[in-house]
């Protein structure tokens, strides 16, 4: 092994937190943003989209550094600057990843009411650490002689599911637009961390560490040894349909004025229950002496490494006394909400400001969002946005939406800057894609304000 644990826990989390699109809802032109704002309702008559063509969105954030602060690659070598991130640590820090395809979706829109139904993987990932974990794996256990650390909450928290949803929004007395979208979950894939907690004593006169941890890991879909390179079990996995959930989102807009609205709603308010291929993990460690190790072990490059490693694996092992259990189990997914203020122009300034708050695996985020949005015709739409999350205060990002013939193609981020080198921004977020679209609904004029009225008939 050429990289210790740590580095690939770090590689396979590397985070967006998770499921977090602001810009989107900003744009009620694109359907899919009727999956993130409820209220909103597309400009296009029919809208549909083909698998993965019509929308793919990445997430990726971290609340304690980049890649690049971590990581330096001299020609071919990488070289570990864990020395770079440590002052950059708080008390708890998340990385993760986030990921949604969709397989397909189709929205009506007519006068007063828009309805519409998606089918979408997806996947959200959270590695959830303290800051003392990696002072303690960079300083070593010399600075806390005779001192008790609390290493604290940390663990891994990741799913795969498939969510079947419908959408529906309707007018109420033209000052209410109500938005609601029920969704039938089918989990693939889970490992969920709770109460993780370890605290560790150094002895002031020989260095060793006296360990007390309690784990608790739950799991679903994970293949064992002889299943990894079984295509039955693949298939199954992918056909999966026994981990059964259910989530709702739900937003309502107010019309204060013609060209002044609120909104607000709450997204994935829900649940899997996990009930297939299940294997559990418990340990309560009780004062468990640990004579330390040496990191140069992990590091070098030589045939020992190998050995080094297999050595601390099976003492831990040991130690851990980890008791399988195999119960059902469920998981929240990452719930979401926001609120939302638009000022409009006539029809081609639009000003909008959000607040959003995001929760997930016993973390939390809050963000702010300024947005001024141009209508060009009916071919061009674009967006500039600015969003100021905790610990990545300066995003800058927007949305182009290009719309030729029957065909609508989008990009959408929360910071272009990250779009662009993603390797060096905390915050990466964006979402591509191309629908089919037909007909206008707003071709109609009978629930426009009279002062709009008069700008739209001009326009036409």
């Amino acid at each position: 092994m050429k990289k210790n644990i740590l580095v690939v826990l770090i590689f396979l989390t590397i985070k967006a937190n998770a499921q977090e699109e602001l810009t989107m809802r900003f744009l009620p032109q694109l359907q899919e943003s009727g999956w993130a704002m409820p209220c909103n309702r597309t400009d296009a008559k029919i809208s549909f989209g083909l698998p993965i063509l019509s929308s793919t969105s990445v997430h990726l954030f971290s609340n304690g550094f980049t890649y690049h602060d971590l990581f330096k690659n001299v020609g071919d070598t990488t070289y570990l600057q864990l020395g770079n991130v440590i002052n950059q640590l708080k008390t708890n820090n998340f990385v993760g990843f986030g990921m949604t395809t969709s397989l397909f979706n189709f929205n009506y829109t007519g006068r007063k009411i828009s309805v519409g139904f998606f089918i979408n993987l997806k996947t959200v990932s959270q590695f959830t650490y303290p800051g003392d974990l990696f002072k303690l794996l960079w300083n070593g256990n010399g600075p806390y002689l005779g001192q008790t650390m609390q290493i604290g909450n940390f663990g891994l928290n990741a799913m795969v599911y498939t969510e079947y949803g419908l959408h529906f929004s309707t007018t109420y007395k033209k000052k209410w637009t109500f938005g609601i979208n029920p969704k039938l979950l089918f989990g693939k894939f889970d490992i969920n961390t709770q109460n993780t907690s370890v605290t560790l004593y150094t002895d002031p006169s020989y260095y060793q560490m006296t360990a007390t941890a309690n784990l608790n890991i739950q799991t679903s879909g994970i293949p064992d040894s002889a299943q990894q390179n079984d295509n039955k079990y693949l298939k199954s996995l992918i056909f999966n349909t026994a981990n059964k959930g259910f989530a709702l989102d739900f937003a309502a807009k107010y019309q204060y004025r013609y060209n002044i609205s609120f909104a607000a709603g709450i997204n994935d308010l829900g649940f899997i229950n996990w009930k297939s291929n299940i294997t559990n993990y418990t340990s309560n460690i009780s004062n468990v002496n640990f004579d330390g190790f040496h990191a140069e072990n992990f590091f070098q490059n030589d045939t020992s490494t190998d050995y080094s490693t297999k050595n601390y694996t099976d003492s831990l092992k040991k130690k851990l006394q980890l008791v399988k259990n195999y119960n059902n189990y469920s998981t929240a997914i990452p719930i979401n909400f926001f609120a939302m203020a638009t000022y409009g122009i006539g029809i081609h300034h639009k000003f909008s400001a959000q607040f959003n708050w995001y929760s997930f695996a016993n973390s939390q985020s809050k963000a702010l969002s300024l947005c001024y949005q141009l209508k060009l015709g009916k071919h061009l739409s674009v967006a500039a946005t600015y969003t100021g999350k905790s610990r990545s205060p300066f995003n800058l990002g927007g949305g182009l939406i290009f719309q030729f013939l029957n065909m609508q193609w989008y990009f959408v981020t929360d910071n272009w800057w990250a779009a662009v080198r993603p390797l060096d921004s905390k915050n990466v977020n964006l979402r591509f894609g191309m629908n089919i679209v037909w007909g206008d609904a707003n071709k109609k004029y009978d629930d426009v304000p009279k002062p709009m009225m008069e700008e739209l008939k001009e326009k036409k």
